[in-house]
């Protein structure tokens, strides 16, 4: 017997380490690869566009080395060999140097022409120099621009300077192929670290836990598969503790539904047997009653009485025991009802007890109809009228008033009042209060009764001069 309990439990929990991974994991690093390549495109963006703000300075600042040149010669010029060894060295094609009060200085291998592209760098802000760098890397070719900006040798001075584009833009490729190597390295580092720790720490605990509730799910009155508690104090700890807990919880609440459920199967057998002993001794005591015996005639209605009890007893067991049916919900006149209740009452006082008088009381008033099962809501008024009588009330009197969207009635007696060790769980099954003879099922089975068509019932008064209940009922169609 002990190997087929451990063997379950242990492939359980092979089953739980064997649990393939939801993809969490996966997804999360993903997702810190997006954003962390979503954040180096924007760190990107300025630093390529400065990338090319400085080459181009750098290129002014060459060109106007090569335009002072010419401060050095007595009329400003140069020759042609000199002139473009100078361009060359400066690395541009054309150099145009204005400074105030100074006649203009000029380098020139390549004319200037209007259709070349100007920029100012004076003039561009940062989303300027951004799309600046942008639209340069989407060309192909050579492509001559014409720049202008200021050198920090003549501040005073303004430079204009004549460059094909192609070495900067592919300098600038170069750049961005180095700024994307290094951000997926930084990216896929930083996701490698946030994976292992979120799989440590969040995945793995994760997956345990759901991995618990699967094989919970699939037996949950099965023991021998509970892991060792958590040791970590955050908030999957706790979630971890908890659900431990609550399972052990719904575990032993599910193990003593099923016994209950068991002996309610036992008992529903036992009472049907008891029952039909019960109608054999019930025609016995019949033929006891008509003998010619004086003493046996006199023993035969105790008899009986106890009889009805037994029979009683049963058939509430066999009702509380049974699953309660959905009510067929309809609109019921609440008065006529409860006087049909009050009948079947008296009745059975007059058969039980001849020389008591029974009192029902019907103030619900005409005209007052709720939305209920009438076969049902009849028990539940039968019920509580047979329980205050036999607790040794004369007079139950049934009210009844809307409140909302509910009806909500009374039904209080005149009895001696329910004791205070009792009331607190009154509605217990098998609760009577001291009171020989009951079965405590009545007041049980009326709340379940209620409780299906979405009311509840409780204890509103209770003391030596009665006790009321009140239950609450859907307001039918009027």
């Amino acid at each position: 017997m002990t190997t087929d309990v451990t063997v379950p439990a242990q492939a359980t929990r092979a089953t739980r380490r064997r649990s393939p991974a939801f993809g969490l994991s996966w997804r999360i690093l993903a997702l810190v690869v997006t954003a962390v390549m979503t954040a180096e495109v924007f760190i990107f963006l300025p630093s390529i566009a400065r990338f090319r703000a400085v080459n181009l300075e750098q290129l002014i600042e060459s060109g106007t080395l090569a335009a002072l040149a010419l401060d050095a010669t007595p009329d400003n010029m140069v020759t042609e060999e000199v002139k473009r060894s100078l361009l060359n060295h400066a690395r541009v094609d054309t150099v145009v140097l204005v400074e105030p009060n100074k006649p203009k200085r000029a380098l020139m291998n390549i004319e200037p022409r209007p259709d070349m592209p100007s920029y100012n760098l004076k003039d561009r802000g940062a989303l300027g120099l951004i799309w600046d760098a942008l639209a340069t890397m989407t060309y192909d070719g050579s492509r001559y621009i014409r720049v202008g900006g200021e050198s920090m040798r003549l501040p005073s001075a303004m430079v204009w300077i004549v460059v094909d584009e192609l070495p900067m833009r592919l300098a600038m490729y170069a750049y961005a192929g180095r700024i994307l190597a290094l951000s997926i390295i930084i990216a896929l580092f930083t996701a490698i670290l946030l994976y292992l720790g979120l799989r440590w720490l969040v995945i793995r605990p994760l997956q345990d836990l759901s991995s618990d509730m699967t094989a919970f799910r699939r037996a949950p009155e099965e023991g021998g598969t509970e892991r060792a508690p958590t040791q970590r104090n955050d908030e999957i700890g706790v979630v971890d503790r908890e659900f431990q807990n609550l399972q052990r919880e719904l575990r032993a609440s599910l193990r003593q539904k099923s016994r209950l459920a068991e002996v309610g199967a036992a008992t529903n057998k036992i009472n049907h047997d008891l029952r039909n002993m019960l109608s054999t001794a019930r025609l016995l005591s019949d033929r006891m009653a008509r003998s010619g015996d004086e003493r046996t005639r006199v023993l035969a209605p105790t008899i009986l009485n106890t009889i009805d009890r037994a029979a009683r007893l049963a058939s509430d067991a066999i009702e509380y025991v049974r699953d309660q049916p959905a009510p067929r919900l309809a609109t019921v006149d609440l008065a006529d009802l409860v006087d049909e209740a009050g009948i079947a009452l008296q009745e059975q006082g007059e058969d039980s007890t001849p020389n008591l008088v029974r009192a029902w009381l019907n103030e619900v008033g005409e005209g007052r109809n709720a939305r209920a099962d009438r076969d049902l809501l009849y028990r539940v008024f039968v019920n509580l009228g047979r329980n205050a009588f036999e607790a040794g009330a004369t007079t139950v009197t049934v009210r009844s008033r809307a409140n909302g969207g509910y009806l909500l009635i009374d039904v209080a007696d005149n009895g001696p009042g329910v004791p205070q060790a009792v009331a607190a769980q009154l509605f217990r099954p098998f609760t009577t209060g001291g009171r020989a003879g009951g079965a405590g099922l009545g007041l049980a089975i009326a709340r379940d009764l209620v409780r299906t068509h979405g009311g509840d019932i409780a204890l509103t008064e209770t003391g030596p001069s009665g006790t009321t209940f009140r239950f609450t009922l859907p307001l039918g169609d009027v």
